[in-house]
């Protein structure tokens, strides 16, 4: 980081990344992209330099190495499995990371030795979400947490998802009728909807305890919007939080405030804007 801001590289050029990119280009003098990692170049395959982003932002696609050494902070934006793999790497290397797949933190070793071991910095980016912030204040006081996420069908279904959940979530499509798919821990909808639950994960590092935390999906065909409700109840008082984002059309499984708090937080980490503690 410099006094012109902070260099960012993109792990992951989805929907996501895409997105930071573009809402990054007119912001160069406070948080610019300097690369992008997709699935070709972490992979290690050889191949001729690639350039990747917008026209007239284009930055070239690194390896690993290149990007720790280049950047100030890697965003990940890519997936749980992401977060796992290169995620170490990263912190260890002396490099800050920002994290979007927070899924991936239900993994007690994985959690200690990003936020814990370093020497690079672990941020958590609050997603498609808000409230975090009281959540983080409570804790300690907190008995349970229960988390109603709703979504069209579509946004639940993926490559790797069961039979008998993917059954489910059909026929709610097919009859109209709204389905509860799913009920239980965080670790275990992280588990069957890796790209569609980060949110849970991000209220149990809120809380300090992921056990607090009870998920229910719901497959809704009437949905145009994500919904998430919260309830937070403890010693402290009941709180309650109720939001609904429209998703990203390039990618159902997130919403399109995903990107947003992604770069509202790399600017925060480049020292604009205010700064709420």
């Amino acid at each position: 980081m410099d006094d012109m801001g902070i260099n960012v590289a993109l792990l992951g050029y989805g929907a996501i990344g895409q997105a930071v990119h573009r809402m990054l280009a007119p912001l160069a003098d406070q948080a610019r992209v300097v690369g992008v990692l997709d699935r070709i170049s972490l992979e290690g395959a050889a191949g001729p330099a690639r350039m990747a982003g917008p026209a007239g932002s284009a930055v070239p696609v690194l390896d690993l190495a290149a990007a720790t050494k280049g950047a100030d902070v890697v965003l990940e934006c890519a997936s749980p499995a992401a977060v796992r793999a290169y995620g170490p790497g990263i912190v260890g290397a002396g490099t800050d990371l920002l994290v979007a797949s927070l899924g991936a933190l239900v993994d007690d070793r994985l959690r200690s030795t990003l936020l814990e071991r370093g020497p690079g910095r672990c941020f958590l980016s609050t997603g498609a979400i808000g409230g975090l912030d009281l959540v983080r204040a409570s804790a300690g006081t907190i008995d349970a947490i229960t988390l109603e996420t709703r979504k069209p069908p579509a946004a639940l279904l993926h490559r790797g998802l069961g039979t008998e959940l993917r059954s489910s979530i059909v026929r709610a499509d097919a009859t109209g009728a709204v389905g509860h798919v799913f009920g239980g821990s965080v670790a275990e909808a992280v588990r069957l909807f890796p790209s569609n639950i980060n949110v849970a994960a991000a209220l149990g590092l809120a809380a300090g305890n992921m056990d607090l935390v009870r998920v229910d999906i719901i497959a809704d065909p009437g949905a145009t919007l994500t919904s998430h409700a919260i309830e937070v109840r403890g010693s402290g008082g009941t709180y309650r939080f109720a939001i609904e984002n429209f998703p990203d059309p390039a990618n159902l499984a997130t919403s399109t405030l995903t990107a947003r708090s992604l770069v509202s937080g790399l600017l925060r980490l480049a020292g604009h804007g205010p700064l709420f503690i």
